[in-house]
Formats: C-alpha cells, structure tokens, sequence
C-alpha cells in the first residue's frame, strides 16, 4: 500500500512540475521542439512538429515521462540491495523509455499519414 501511494504521488507531482513549468510557459514551451524527446522522435520517426500539434505531443511526452518515472520509482523500491536497485532502475528506464516514445512515435507517424 504505501509503495503504491508513492506511485501515485511520483506521477501527480511529476505530471504537474511538467504541466506547470514546462507546459504553461510559452517561452519553455517554444525551446521544447528542440529537445531531446522531440528531436528523438523527429529524427526516429519524421515527426513534423507545428504549433498546432506541439501542445498534444508535449502532453503525451508529459504523461510519458511521467509514468515513466513512477513506475520505475516503485519497481526500485521492491529491492532493499542498493546495487540491485540501480541496476534494475537504469534497465526499467531504458526499457520504459524505448516503449513508450516508440508507441508515441507509431502513434504520431500514423496520424500523419492519415492526413
């Protein structure tokens, strides 16, 4: 129960630091196609980024990053060994990470096409 409820709080505060400092800031928002996440995604899938869909994509990076983060947050928590921990943490990560901006990149990639 209470690794569970750290779960939920890693992912709402998480969610709101992105929605609040990075989301709600035009002139972070702006830099933000030149991120890593973006530029991962453009070069990897030929994601044509706008300002009408930079919002929906920044969004889905968000919730991404976010679960991304608590979910590896609470599988690290499961292992008392300090060793064990980092290294199931830094796989969890990469693993999450390849999935997820894998699916986010599919998802926009088909929706371009369909255009």
């Amino acid at each position: 129960m209470k690794e569970l409820l750290l779960y939920l709080f890693t992912f709402i505060i998480t969610y709101l630091f992105y929605v609040i400092f990075v989301g709600n800031r035009k002139s972070v928002l702006k830099k933000f196609p030149n991120g890593k996440e973006m530029s991962y995604l453009k070069y990897r899938y030929g994601i044509k980024i706008n300002d009408k869909n930079l919002k929906a994509i920044s969004n889905k990076i968000f919730l991404a990053n976010s679960f991304i983060l608590s979910t590896t947050v609470y599988i690290v928590c499961l292992f008392d060994n300090l060793l064990l921990e980092i290294i199931i943490g830094v796989i969890t990560l990469t693993i999450f990470i390849l999935v997820l901006y894998h699916l986010i990149g599919i998802y926009y990639k088909n929706k371009q096409k369909g255009r």
